[in-house]
């Protein structure tokens, strides 16, 4: 099971999960771990034609973490907690894109507490595409 359908599973609302998520990857200095997301980067951007097999593998976790943000936002929608109007691909697909600069952002000289507030500033984010519901954590 990965962190994100770890912390999934604790709330009955998506976008409380997804929240819940992104306030978690906050912490990622203070774990000291090498990041997944930022190797997969990494590994798009540096993989040539040449090692093409390396590259599908890169590609294919990349828009398996997509699929389950894009999921998860339907989910919402289903819910009736995220407008009709809005599409969950896009979404989905920008929630990855700013996963995946939080957890470039965490690389650099920067103190945790910074890497802390943007990732609320993105929690918040979800939040705020919430309908109120009355849908648990």
């Amino acid at each position: 099971m990965s962190e994100l359908e770890r912390v999934m599973g604790a709330y009955q609302s998506p976008l409380l999960g997804l929240a819940a998520f992104v306030r978690q990857l906050g912490g990622i200095r203070d774990k000291g771990l090498p990041s997944q997301a930022c190797m997969l980067v990494k590994s798009l951007l540096e993989l040539g034609a040449r090692e093409q097999t390396a590259l599908q593998k890169v590609e294919m976790l990349l828009a398996g973490m997509e699929l389950r943000f894009i999921n998860y936002f339907t989910e919402a929608q289903r819910l009736g907690e995220l407008d009709s109007k809005l599409d969950p691909t896009r979404l989905g697909r920008r929630l990855q894109a700013e996963v995946m600069g939080l957890r470039a952002f965490a690389q650099r000289d920067v103190e945790s507490a910074a890497v802390q507030a943007l990732a609320e500033d993105m929690a918040l984010s979800i939040e705020g595409l919430r309908i109120d519901k009355p849908v648990g954590v």
